[in-house]
């Protein structure tokens, strides 16, 4: 009498079962399961998922902002108004993505964070000067007077992004090899 042939994917009998499937004996991934991958550090992660949430609302605040109370004389919107309510409402969309990512702890999630954290500073800081003709004193001047709504709106919009970057650069630095809680080991 013949053993049957073997059967693809499915371990034999007295052979070790395939890498990353269940233990024999019913714990626990196998001992030949690949070890788990680096994320990033959760409590890092977390705050600077929360940071990028409230920085996600300011921009939608200042591009709402921008929409009821921007309207020019002919009653339509300038060039300056249309990008700042572009620029927010997809800013904004962004940093929800990326503070997602940051929330599941993935490593890439948290340096795109920072990346786009970091654009934005830029952008307010030096692009928008450029961009529009105006001073950079000007420009800091509406950015951290906090004299009109809109101003205060970009002003901390400006300031969360540079906290959630560099919040987000730890996260995505220092890195957890194990899970987020310790699980007690089964008896």
């Amino acid at each position: 009498m013949q053993p049957d042939p073997p059967q693809p994917g499915l371990p034999q009998y007295g052979q070790p079962p395939m890498a990353g499937g269940p233990a024999p004996w019913g714990g626990g991934p196998s001992p030949l399961a690949a070890p788990p991958k680096p994320r990033a550090n959760a409590a890092a992660a977390v705050i600077a998922g929360i940071l990028a949430l409230l920085t996600a609302g300011i921009l939608v605040w200042f591009a709402l902002n921008e929409v009821v109370y921007a309207v020019g004389p002919a009653g339509r919107w300038s060039s300056m108004v249309m990008v700042n309510v572009l620029a927010g409402v997809i800013s904004a969309g962004l940093l929800l993505a990326a503070a997602a990512f940051t929330f599941a702890r993935r490593i890439s999630g948290a340096w795109t964070l920072c990346a786009l954290c970091v654009l934005y500073v830029v952008a307010n800081l030096v692009v928008a000067p450029l961009l529009w003709g105006t001073s950079f004193g000007a420009q800091l001047t509406f950015l951290f007077g906090f004299d009109k709504i809109n101003g205060v709106a970009a002003g901390l919009a400006t300031i969360f992004c540079f906290l959630t970057a560099t919040v987000a650069a730890i996260a995505g630095s220092v890195k957890s090899h194990g899970p987020a809680t310790a699980t007690p080991p089964r008896r």
